[in-house]
């Protein structure tokens, strides 16, 4: 760590480390926002706007903080990250699939 003059330099993590972080943050957040569709989309059907829309709300201001988040880290994170969000998406709708039977 290196201290000139009010402005304090902090190394940043190496690309295995950032990378990981990214993909393991991406692949949780991308699972719960489209997971909880499954929540918001009933909310929309009954009517309920308010709730579906804070659902939506949050879903989007959660995935939006992480992807932030990640940037700061570094463009390794970010990219692994949002890796990570596309491949829950993959795997929720596969899953989603399998369970409807369709191909």
């Amino acid at each position: 760590m290196i201290s000139t003059l009010n402005t304090l330099i902090v190394p940043l993590p190496s690309l295995a480390i950032q990378s990981a972080v990214g993909l393991a943050a991406g692949l949780a957040t991308g699972a719960w926002h489209f997971l909880s569709l499954k929540w918001n989309w009933p909310l929309f059907s009954e009517g309920k706007f308010a709730a579906a829309l804070g659902l939506q709300c949050a879903r989007i201001a959660l995935t939006c903080a992480l992807l932030l988040l990640l940037a700061r880290i570094g463009a390794p994170a970010l990219l692994a990250g949002m890796a990570g969000v596309l491949l829950a998406r993959r795997m929720v709708v596969q899953h989603h699939r399998a369970c409807k039977g369709m191909s």
